[in-house]
């Protein structure tokens, strides 16, 4: 091979890049994601989107602290009632706080995670005794169950995302 094929070919690859690159618009069709944590309560997630050269970055949080406002005894286990401060959450940092729940044995059989309590104290009322503006508030605020010690949930503004068994 001489030389000029051999500068040739980068020369080729090099076209073929730019071209790529024409700032045409580009369908969205998969993402994969790398979710990474700071050590300092914050965490990101970078979904890169194969066809083109662009990423975006999700902004999340870990949850730093939480308050156990009540606790609900059942035949088969208590479930406990959390509060946590409000931020910038996504269904990742929300799925690791339920898990560090379970696993410090805060909760190992229910819990309702919140961001608001005026959220729980509307929860705990009989279903048929909620105001419409209680029902709201529920739905705005209520983030993810743990149900039955395996199962976590998503609720209200993260229900799109749906349920899973804990640790699979």
């Amino acid at each position: 091979m001489s030389l000029r094929r051999i500068t040739l070919i980068p020369l080729a690859a090099l076209a073929v890049f730019a071209l790529a690159c024409d700032g045409g618009e580009t369908a969205l069709t998969t993402t994969s994601s790398l979710i990474t944590g700071s050590g300092d309560g914050t965490s990101s997630t970078t979904a890169v989107i194969p066809d083109d050269q662009t990423s975006t970055t999700l902004v999340g949080e870990q949850v730093a602290s939480y308050e156990i406002v009540a606790r609900e005894p059942g035949t088969d286990g208590e479930t406990v009632f959390v509060v946590i401060p409000p931020g910038t959450y996504t269904d990742v940092d929300l799925e690791n706080f339920v898990g560090d729940l379970y696993d410090s044995g805060t909760a190992t059989y229910g819990a309702e995670i919140f961001d608001d309590a005026a959220a729980v104290d509307a929860y705990l009322k009989a279903e048929a005794d909620r105001s419409p503006e209680e029902v709201a508030l529920i739905e705005q605020h209520h983030f993810v169950s743990l149900v039955g010690g395996t199962t976590i949930r998503f609720q209200g503004p993260f229900a799109e995302s749906g349920e899973f068994v804990l640790g699979s």
